[in-house]
């Protein structure tokens, strides 16, 4: 069976869909970071406890925001949504699908590890297939 990248090189859908997730992320984690970075600052923290306090704060956002309402405001800028392959996501699913965003280098490793093994979904991140889970762009015809 065919990996993730061996998709990713032919497909522009593909190449489309993965730099969406990419620029959600970055939206998410501003809406995210920044306040937590201001506050932290204001009373005084410090930066490494105000980075460890906005990865919590990431992934509690993106498993409420994923379970509630389907998507991040990243993702919903993006016109993309998480999805169940089992029926309707349930907030395990959401949290266990969001637990490597607590550090931005476990998400990067989530990515690659998606990629790199075999998938019959290229959409998904290894915590997608944990999950049973993936993320699809709303309004094209086979969600990719």
């Amino acid at each position: 069976m065919p990996t993730g990248f061996d998709y990713i090189g032919q497909d522009k859908a593909l190449q489309q869909h993965w730099l969406k997730r990419f620029v959600a992320i970055v939206l998410d984690a501003v809406i995210v970071y920044v306040p937590t970075v201001v506050f932290i600052s204001v009373i005084g923290g410090r930066y490494l406890s105000a980075g460890l306090l906005s990865g919590a704060f990431l992934f509690l956002y993106s498993g409420l925001f994923d379970f509630a309402v389907g998507g991040t405001v990243g993702k919903l800028l993006m016109r993309m949504k998480a999805v169940s392959m089992t029926g309707a996501l349930s907030f395990p699913q959401a949290l266990m699908r969001n637990a490597t965003k607590v550090f931005a280098p476990l998400l990067l490793i989530d990515w690659v590890i998606g990629m790199a093994v075999e998938t019959r979904d290229p959409r998904q991140k290894w915590t997608d297939q944990l999950s049973h889970t993936s993320v699809i762009v709303h309004g094209q015809p086979g969600g990719v």
